[in-house]
């Protein structure tokens, strides 16, 4: 690169997009958008305020513009062509998860990094949030983690998914939309899982073509066990009202409670007489964004390792894939890794 910072093309101005830009351009340029609805890029100016190059079409991006990354904030099942398209120019990428509806299609990302000799980073924010980071550095004080919970029932309609989020081919699933923040924060405490199992139930919201309600076993390698019920449709919580975690450690447990404008963290080592408790009034999503760019760049400045790579996205959709499996075989115990030849 002959310039300072980094230049980067974003593809992907819905809701997200947005959001995400102004972490962007604290680390880097962000000098073009793609989108191939209209009213996406003059929304994503209008809300940003930010005067980058607007295109309809990737590869007029990628001949018209000079960029050394690109960030897709795009629909999960455009993430492997962007991707590639991306490698094969030279240009390192930062994907937000859900890595892709398949781990086929994952792999066929990573070989064409590997191939281009470019980064590739999937975000997965949550185990980088202070109140979940803290869970993990409780494990020093607790021992390892020998069973951990989710229940991760809310009511997704206030949210109004709609379009691609639809369909399982396009988004991957029920655990694409509620349970990809869950299943990594598992194996970031737990790490790889061995097998996994999974039931659902008759669907409720029909805008679904898929299960909107699921339940998830998963065994993992340190012999540990893990499970998180999940469903779109429970009218009596909010999504960030059903982020808490349960954790059963050798020498303690964790308690995580999570609530519209705060976090609860309660913990206690088999010793102690009471529990000690933590609250957490910043929910940390500036941390966790500001610490995953911000490590995105530094691997392709200066090749420091970073706190996440296209492993951690890899292996999520593998265990989701795997649970959505499993249940449309009644529930059989799959073993990981689904796609072993493909490993590179």
């Amino acid at each position: 690169m002959t310039h300072q910072k980094v230049r980067i093309g974003l593809f992907g101005t819905g809701d997200f997009g947005p959001f995400l830009a102004p972490y962007i351009t604290e680390v880097g340029d962000l000098v073009a958008i793609c989108d191939p609805n209209a009213q996406n890029r003059n929304a994503f100016v209008e809300k940003t305020g930010l005067h980058v190059a607007k295109y309809e079409n990737p590869e007029q991006l990628f001949d018209e513009q000079e960029i050394d990354a690109v960030v897709l904030t795009s629909p999960n099942h455009t993430h492997k062509h962007l991707t590639i398209a991306a490698a094969q120019r030279g240009k390192h990428v930062f994907c937000e998860k859900a890595m892709a509806p398949t781990v086929a299609d994952c792999w066929e990302m990573v070989r064409a990094c590997k191939q281009a000799d470019v980064r590739l980073m999937v975000g997965h924010k949550r185990r980088l949030r202070p109140p979940w980071g803290r869970m993990i550095e409780l494990k020093q004080n607790l021992g390892p983690v020998h069973a951990i919970t989710y229940m991760q029932y809310h009511d997704a309609r206030p949210y109004n998914f709609g379009g691609w989020w639809t369909r399982k081919a396009e988004s991957g699933g029920i655990l694409d939309l509620a349970g990809v923040h869950e299943i990594d924060f598992m194996r970031a405490m737990c790490g790889d899982v061995k097998n996994v199992c999974a039931r659902t139930a008759p669907p409720i919201d029909t805008r679904y073509n898929y299960s909107d309600t699921i339940h998830v076993l998963l065994q993992f390698h340190t012999g540990a066990i893990g499970s998180m019920n999940s469903s779109l449709s429970y009218p009596l919580l909010k999504f960030r009202e059903a982020c808490g975690t349960d954790v059963i450690c050798q020498e303690g447990g964790m308690r995580l409670i999570t609530f519209i404008d705060h976090i609860d963290l309660y913990w206690q080592h088999q010793d102690d007489t009471s529990s000690r408790h933590e609250r957490f009034h910043d929910l940390g999503f500036d941390h966790a964004f500001r610490k995953e760019l911000g490590d995105f760049v530094s691997w392709i400045i200066e090749g420091n390792k970073p706190c996440l790579t296209w492993r951690e996205g890899l292996r999520c959709v593998e265990v989701m894939e795997g649970a959505h499996q499993s249940a449309n075989q009644d529930g059989t115990w799959l073993q990981l890794p689904l796609h072993p030849e493909l490993e590179v």
